[in-house]
């Protein structure tokens, strides 16, 4: 790929500054031809991990990164993402002055995104500045907007009900490779808490006004009577925002609400009662787009097994639409446990064992 021509010097910046999100890149790597490691390593000395560089049969040196993440991807830098593989940069040039300049390093540990952003604000313009927070809060600000949202909880866009398509893992042996992008969110686990709990008040509200969609995905009768009892309802309304502020710049990185989690230990999030039937039971779990992989917890699979039929997985994605006042995605699975819980569907998994 050609090396990457920047429509502004702003537009590299706010570049700069999605790079230095913690989790957006997941590794930087170096090759160099054979014989030219000693070179390498003199002139990149204190920029690299022991791996690098790698030493190939090639005429020049070859720098990539790899990207975790290409959610919150500014266009000028998605526009250059190689389009084979959607989440690797090619451009040597510009990598090298990110390492030299910019404090970043060849490694496949996390970047040190502190130091990347006092070096990047010390050297450049205001406006420059500016862009650089604009693609370094650009998670951050998606969070604070969506909760604006659905806390008005007026009139939100119905949601899309998608179909249940059954997906397996490969039985190949899985190689440790970064061909495809992951696309895994770089939130923080603030921002994870709190898109939780933004899907988890929508799925809420659609129950509260009976939205028709949802109720004939998840198997409830349009006339039917019912309460909804949200273990979060209300919870981030217990303490005010605490700010936090970044000392670096002093400017406010983010809110963070003082509190805990209701669901934990529940099963579940959501509990709708019938007066003559049992309870359904929901479990809400939300992607900024689209993201096929989530995680469960013990006691929500153990809920799951004993529930059967009268619990419910709601899979909701595409959940920014909701800014633009469009329809994000939910795909509701009755009786996951039957559904998903068995090899083939499960990525990895944790065990407890004992002996004696």
């Amino acid at each position: 790929m050609a090396e990457i021509k920047w429509p502004s010097e702003e537009d590299k910046y706010e570049a700069i500054g999605y790079l230095a999100v913690a989790g957006v890149v997941s590794s930087i790597e170096a090759t160099v031809p054979r014989g030219q490691k000693d070179k390498f390593r003199k002139e990149y000395d204190g920029k690299y991990s022991d791996e690098y560089p790698y030493e190939a049969d090639k005429y020049g040196k070859q720098f990539r990164i790899y990207l975790n993440d290409t959610e919150g991807c500014p266009d000028a830098l998605r526009d250059n993402l190689d389009e084979k593989y959607g989440n690797r940069i090619n451009s040597t040039e510009f990598i090298t002055e990110l390492v030299k300049e910019f404090g970043f390093k060849f490694t496949k540990q996390p970047q040190d995104s502190k130091r990347i952003k006092s070096l990047a604000l010390a050297r450049c313009s205001k406006s420059c500045a500016d862009a650089f927070r604009k693609g370094n809060n650009g998670y951050r600000d998606f969070i604070q907007n969506i909760e604006k949202v659905v806390k008005n909880e007026k009139r939100l866009p119905t949601p899309t009900a998608c179909e249940y398509v059954e997906q397996n893992i490969s039985r190949k042996t899985e190689k440790k490779t970064m061909s495809k992008p992951s696309t895994a969110p770089a939130f923080s686990p603030n921002q994870i808490l709190k898109l939780g709990w933004v899907g988890e008040q929508y799925i809420a509200y659609l129950l509260k006004i009976k939205d028709a969609t949802l109720l004939e995905a998840i198997g409830i009768a349009l006339d039917a009577e019912y309460k909804v009892e949200w273990f979060n309802e209300g919870v981030q309304a217990a303490k005010d925002n605490m700010t936090l502020l970044d000392p670096i710049d002093g400017s406010s990185v983010e809110y963070v609400k003082e509190w805990e989690d209701q669901s934990v230990g529940k099963g579940c999030d959501i509990l709708v009662h019938f007066e003559n039937e049992d309870d359904i039971s929901i479990e809400v779990k939300s992607s900024k787009r689209t993201y096929p992989f989530f995680n469960m917890t013990s006691v929500e699979m153990q809920e799951m097994e004993k529930e059967g039929n009268r619990y419910v997985l709601i899979k909701l994605n595409k959940l920014e639409n909701l800014i633009g006042g469009k329809s994000p995605e939910i795909i509701a699975i009755i009786n996951p446990y039957e559904k998903l819980f068995k090899p083939k569907h499960i990525k990895e998994a944790t065990f407890i064992i004992g002996g004696k």
